[in-house]
């Protein structure tokens, strides 16, 4: 293994991840709230992480898992107005702009 993915695992390993990032439901989305972009960034990598841990344990590589079912979708982290935090959403900023302009364009004129 090299040295970056070792430093990496033992990074991730070291830290209970629930007393390290502090996360709370944002009200109006419904979503987990993150303080800051670091943490939700973070967060982000530990999911992927901790997937790509899971699908090398014994027991898993039986089944198949090429389609990518289970896999964390989040890559991108957000500011939300509503609670002053952070999201993690699977949504493509630019995407979604463009859809938020056409609905405003189709409902609101």
């Amino acid at each position: 293994m090299g040295s970056k993915k070792q430093f990496i695992d033992e990074v991730f390993t070291t830290f209970e991840i629930s007393s390290l990032i502090e996360r709370h439901k944002c009200r109006a989305t419904g979503k987990v709230r993150f303080n800051s972009r670091s943490e939700a960034s973070f967060f982000m990598h530990w999911l992927k992480w901790r997937y790509k841990k899971w699908r090398l344990r014994p027991d898993r590589r039986k089944r198949n898992f090429n389609k990518g079912q289970g896999r964390p979708k989040q890559r991108y982290v957000y500011s939300c107005t509503h609670c002053n935090g952070y999201h993690i959403t699977k949504e493509n900023p630019y995407d979604f702009n463009r859809k938020k302009e056409k609905y405003q364009m189709k409902y609101f004129e």
